[in-house]
């Protein structure tokens, strides 16, 4: 769990420090003192991204030239240091109790985060990619060996895509087809299997936000490569060699895969309502948040912006319960009347006001 928060010149925040409790923490304050920011930053120092946009030039403070954030990780026998700076240059330094890392991979492993912002419907309602990297999620917490499979298949891919530019021979092309067609299978089956033990969990999870509306909530993927063998997989990319050189791209493989989300015989993506599309997503990371615990044997970290805003008082309670079950949560909310006084009892609540000052903590 994470015991401290510290950043410096992020968004609206030159210097902040917050204390962090087990459980739920709760960040409280009008809008515009930067809560959200607090929940961007956690996963700016362990995942070196931000889950609002896509330049982190844009995190940092107006008028400054680097931010800098550090998380202190609890593990029960120790407590471990990570930071990342980032200057408007592009420069990155990430550390591990001072001494540089060349990646998150190890963060990714030890401290799983998952994130719930309003705009993040885009999973549901948005292509196919951004649900393509959700089921490669959590196909790498049940599948040992899945990240390998994976490079290998889109290094493959990136060497047919350079050769169809090139113009290059069908002798070249094989070589690489061939790994196309074995690896891509692979990742197919991986990720059928993780789909469909992963869909009740989805189910269980709108479930729990909507009982009276979850009849047959539940996942289906979609894959152009449906059915081939491996020679099949080989014949078919042959085939398609000359539309693809007029494309620029390999259209048949995993990396053209869909997962969509239905309820009952609706596809939410065409036709889920915004309410529906809301309480899917967040059953996306109720069933997602249980399923890393059993496969991975790990509570993810949940930063959850507002959450609690989007929600009845019945899904706030489903919501409520499912969190107490394990692990970290943080919540940005205006106000704690979303809680019930038993669950404020359990929790950290951490209120952030306007201009300099240091956060007040109630636990």
């Amino acid at each position: 769990m994470l015991r401290r928060v510290r950043l410096q010149n992020v968004r609206n925040h030159d210097s902040l420090a917050l204390e962090l409790g087990p459980g739920v923490n709760a960040l409280v304050g009008p809008n515009g003192v930067g809560k959200t920011s607090v929940l961007e930053a956690v996963h700016v120092a362990l995942r070196g991204s931000s889950p609002r946009t896509r330049s982190l030039r844009e995190v940092i403070r107006r008028g400054e030239q680097v931010l800098r954030v550090e998380v202190d990780i609890d593990y029960g026998d120790r407590v471990v240091s990570a930071a990342t700076g980032y200057d408007r240059s592009g420069e990155r330094r990430m550390t591990r109790d001072g001494a540089p890392l060349d990646d998150y991979t190890r963060w990714e492993a030890e401290v799983p985060v998952r994130v719930f912002l309003p705009d993040h419907l885009l999973l549901v309602k948005g292509g196919p990619r951004r649900r393509r990297r959700y089921a490669d999620g959590l196909a790498l917490a049940a599948k040992p060996g899945y990240r390998e499979i994976q490079a290998e298949y889109e290094e493959a891919l990136r060497q047919r895509n350079y050769l169809l530019r090139r113009g290059a021979g069908a002798a070249e092309q094989a070589a690489w087809e061939s790994v196309l067609a074995e690896r891509g299978l692979e990742l197919n089956r991986l990720r059928a299997e993780v789909l469909q033990a992963f869909s009740p969990r989805f189910a269980a999870g709108f479930a729990l936000l909507a009982p009276s509306e979850a009849a047959e909530a539940r996942l289906v993927y979609r894959t152009n490569a449906a059915g081939l063998t491996a020679e099949e997989y080989r014949e078919r990319l042959a085939e398609e060699r000359p539309d693809d050189r007029n494309r620029g791209y390999t259209r048949l493989g995993p990396h053209r895969d869909d997962v969509r989300l239905f309820l009952g015989d609706r596809d939410l993506r065409e036709f889920g309502s915004q309410g529906e599309q809301r309480t899917a997503l967040l059953a996306l990371l109720i069933g997602e948040r249980r399923w890393l615990w059993e496969e991975a044997g790990r509570w993810p970290l949940l930063l959850l912006d507002d959450v609690m805003s989007e929600l009845d008082h019945e899904r706030r309670r489903a919501l409520f319960s499912a969190l107490e079950e394990g692990g970290q949560t943080l919540i940005s909310t205006t106000t704690t009347d979303y809680f019930t006084s038993a669950e404020l009892a359990t929790m950290t609540v951490i209120r952030i006001g306007p201009g300099p000052g240091r956060p007040t903590t109630e636990q």
